[in-house]
């Protein structure tokens, strides 16, 4: 398994897991993160959903870790509300935080996207947080179709992250939207 992430990139995704519309949820975290982001699952097909969702969210999460850097010059907290198709989720995140994720966003009933079981959302999560000492919320504010909840969580999530990962000009001296050193 191959992770690599850029926390200030562009949203370019590159994935390719064997569960296609894992990599589609990859993508969207990407895109809407705006990170650049390389994931690629190597081995023999079928793949086990739950190990590779599992496993990239470890990776991920400790890719995210390495990439930010010292965690004291980000603005540290983030939060976005993402919609999708009739979807509503909020995500709310502390880089300084232990690791914990309180994930509610579930669709109201069990539902399978794809080849992707709506269930190994939390899943991902809970691995990415763990693994990137952060603490993550995300809450299902309105919604009940699996597809639009679950891309709106991958959404909310990246943007909440990327907001967080903001250099906070207060410590670093570079004002908002000035160019600093890339760092």
């Amino acid at each position: 398994m191959v992770v690599r992430l850029a926390v200030d990139g562009r949203g370019r995704a590159s994935v390719r897991t064997g569960v296609a519309t894992f990599d589609q949820l990859l993508e969207t975290l990407a895109g809407h993160g705006r990170f650049d982001l390389d994931v690629e699952v190597a081995g023999a097909a079928p793949v086990d959903p739950h190990r590779v969702v599992v496993g990239i969210g470890t990776a991920l999460g400790e890719a995210f870790a390495r990439a930010l850097g010292p965690r004291e010059v980000t603005r540290g907290i983030g939060d976005a509300t993402v919609p999708a198709a009739g979807a509503l989720v909020r995500a709310v995140c502390d880089l300084r935080g232990a690791g914990l994720l309180a994930f509610e966003a579930a669709p109201p009933a069990w539902q399978l996207v794809g080849d992707y079981d709506v269930a190994l959302t939390p899943e991902f999560w809970q691995a990415f947080a763990l693994a990137a000492r952060v603490t993550l919320h995300l809450d299902l504010l309105r919604g009940v179709t699996a597809r639009p909840i679950t891309e709106a969580t991958y959404a909310a999530g990246a943007r909440a992250l990327a907001a967080a990962a903001e250099r906070d000009p207060r410590v670093t001296g570079v004002p908002d939207g000035a160019a600093g050193d890339g760092g």
